[in-house]
């Protein structure tokens, strides 16, 4: 008897496309101890959009892993990746225009500037920080400020420093290449968003599953 083909499955937690056709090589990686069985099973549609509308569907893998069975019936599937499936279909022709991305984006930088100025200011009014300035330069100089010293000029200084090294990114570059606490958080709130999703897909019975339909 010969040995069963053993098809190893990769999946990723959410996946984004710009075509409606889905098939199992959009949304995960496939290795088959027969390489000639590859490309079939990559090419198995197993999901379509309604082309017109953006949308997304939940999958679960066992819808993969019943249609590469009807394909491959002597095939022996292995899943090594996500259990749960989310699809996110874009039509290229409902992209918004280059301007109105970055108005957008113009819009966040904008806002996240006055917020941290405001957060900041109001963490030096709380701690009173110009007394600890009046005072320190009166320990330095041995007399009593009247006005803004070279003390709050450093402190500026060494607080734009801080913030660009902090967040591992000063204009048109990064200061290493490790990942910076933004995309960090990104990627922990992207995670967060995705597993709300499935939950509430699978509560709601909108999960595709192979006893749903």
């Amino acid at each position: 008897m010969a040995n069963r083909p053993v098809i190893y499955l990769k999946a990723e937690q959410s996946t984004y496309l710009s075509h409606p056709r889905v098939s199992i090589g959009d949304v995960c990686s496939v290795y088959c101890t027969e390489n000639n069985l590859e490309e079939g099973i990559r090419s198995i549609e197993i999901y379509r959009f309604d082309e017109e509308k953006d949308g997304r569907a939940f999958l679960s893998i066992l819808v993969l892993v019943r249609e590469i069975s009807k394909k491959i019936p002597e095939g022996e599937v292995r899943n090594v990746g996500e259990k749960d499936l989310i699809i996110y279909y874009k039509n290229p022709a409902n992209r918004e225009s280059k301007w109105m991305r970055r108005g957008k984006i113009l819009g966040i930088c904008i806002t996240c500037f006055l917020g941290m100025g405001i957060s900041i200011m109001g963490y030096n009014n709380d701690v009173d920080m110009a007394k600890v300035f009046s005072q320190l330069y009166e320990v330095f100089t041995g007399t009593k400020a009247d006005g803004p010293t070279f003390i709050e000029l450093f402190y500026s200084i060494g607080l734009a420093v801080g913030i660009f090294l902090f967040f591992n990114h000063v204009p048109g570059k990064k200061v290493t290449n490790e990942l910076t606490p933004i995309q960090v958080q990104m990627r922990l709130y992207e995670q967060d968003v995705n597993q709300s999703f499935i939950l509430g897909a699978s509560r709601k019975g909108e999960e595709l599953d192979v006893d749903s339909e």
